[in-house]
């Protein structure tokens, strides 16, 4: 097997320490990393191998404290973990990375492949793509691959979506370039697609002919705390409705793909999102609703004039034969007062016969699934009511998701990483998917501030108002 190193810029930062660092050890441990690896973290605290070692020691403890595996495998782990001082904006840092990463291949006799996850904010970039193959950090050995990771979001809007996408793909080739929605890697979104393709009952009714509407919510807790100085100027739309909202979408209106193939699964889902019907000035006030909850504006960072929304409704629908007349809302903020990520189908009120009657109330059977805090589905019927007559009541069917086991996937992180090694897009944006989603979302973007900002209470069910 060819020998690895895996470079991660922003080596120190919150998203290394609770996510990759503990990811790249579950993968180690259950042996899904390369034979021969060198994890490499670059970031500007002036340290050298030894320091970034007891740094991640730490973080483990910290942050990924209920490993369960052993002393011997961490210590193991660690001696896979080199360390380059040096800041984004210093060509001299890539230098010092590159001697970094030859000195491994040197040791090893082989070039190896090369893997740069760029866990830094959005404004980096550009001038990391840029610097990585000017000085030829990224260049490729022969029989070895580079990969670039790029965390979301992916432009803050669509022009500079349409910036990035065109440097990228001036630098290096698409097959190169993973775009990370690590939403897509969670175990019950994937579940998606097995739920739609691998149930008989699912597949005809699958469209407008019985379907009334769509609802996907992503409900947090939690508030924008320490996040304050990031999530400023970007808002909720931008932090999870451009990306995983609309991937969501996606993957409940994507059309059957011949295969798993990566590019069969990816083209349905960007055939979707260049689908969405935009929504311009005229309907915005009937299809748009934002919101923040009291008190955000006083977080450090925040103005006290902020109009940085918390939470959103959309109401859209999509240009397609078989869509069409079916809303699809989508629903999302902080501070509110459950944990709820989730998409509800509901279908067509079509009781017929002995039970189209005056006396008998039927709804619209619904699917829902749960994809956090935990994954069910459940299945909502009509059945008669107990007693005399043919009345109707509502049940639900609840189904729980797949038992934890050994093999389960905590962190979705650890599959983000794994598909990025072994060179699968499937879970990964590409271009048409990111464009056609800023595409949607920026004319809502350019017309906020003709919106109202509701306010809504903290551990609230959201605002008063709603287009729902």
């Amino acid at each position: 097997m060819v020998p690895t190193q895996i470079v991660i810029l922003g080596g120190t930062g919150d998203l290394s320490k609770r996510k990759l660092i503990p990811a790249l050890l579950d993968l180690f441990a259950r042996e899904l990393l390369p034979n021969t690896v060198q994890i490499i973290g670059l970031a500007r605290s002036p340290w050298g191998r030894e320091e970034y070692q007891s740094f991640v020691k730490d973080s483990l403890q910290e942050y990924h404290a209920t490993h369960e595996h052993s002393d011997e495998t961490l210590e193991k782990f660690c001696a896979r973990l080199n360390y380059v001082s040096g800041s984004f904006h210093d060509k001299t840092s890539y230098d010092r990375l590159k001697n970094c990463l030859e000195e491994f291949d040197r040791e090893e006799g082989a070039h190896s492949n090369r893997l740069f996850y760029l866990a830094v904010p959005p404004r980096f970039y550009a001038d990391i793509f840029s610097d990585l193959k000017s000085t030829g950090t990224a260049n490729e050995g022969e029989s070895a691959w580079t990969h670039i990771l790029v965390e979301k979001p992916f432009g803050h809007d669509l022009k500079t979506a349409q910036a990035l996408d065109s440097q990228l793909a001036s630098l290096y080739r698409e097959d190169q370039i993973f775009r990370i929605d690590h939403y897509l890697a969670k175990e019950a979104v994937q579940n998606i697609l097995s739920f739609r393709f691998a149930n008989t009952l699912l597949q005809a009714p699958w469209s407008n002919e019985s379907i009334e509407s769509v609802h996907i919510k992503m409900f947090e807790t939690k508030d924008v705390g320490s996040r304050a100085g990031f999530y400023e100027g970007v808002g909720a739309l931008r932090d999870v409705g451009q990306n995983h909202l609309l991937q969501l979408v996606a993957l409940i209106a994507m059309t059957q793909p011949e295969s798993f193939a990566a590019e069969e699964i990816r083209s349905k889902r960007a055939e979707v999102l260049a689908a969405l019907e935009p929504i311009d000035k005229d309907r915005l006030q009937t299809h748009v609703l934002r919101a923040q909850y009291e008190g955000y504006t006083g977080l450090e960072d925040v103005s006290d004039t902020s109009y940085t929304e918390t939470y959103f409704e959309l109401k859209t629908e999509l240009d397609l034969p078989h869509w069409s007349g079916v809303p699809f809302f989508i629903q999302a903020g902080k501070a509110l007062g459950k944990d709820e990520v989730s998409i509800t189908i509901t279908f067509k009120d079509v009781a017929s016969g002995l039970f189209e009657t005056k006396s008998c109330f039927s709804v619209g059977n619904q699917i829902t699934l749960t994809i956090s805090p935990e994954q069910t589905t459940t299945v909502t019927l009509n059945t008669k009511s107990p007693g005399l007559g043919y009345q109707l009541e509502s049940q639900t069917l609840s189904l729980p998701g797949t038992v934890a086991g050994p093999k389960e996937i905590k962190n979705s992180y650890e599959k983000v990483l794994f598909d990025s090694i072994v060179g699968d897009h499937t879970l990964f944006t590409r271009t048409e998917e990111i464009i056609a989603a800023w595409k949607f979302i920026t004319p809502i973007l350019d017309n906020w501030h003709t919106l109202q900002l509701h306010t809504y209470t903290k551990g609230s069910a959201g605002p008063k108002q709603t287009i729902l």
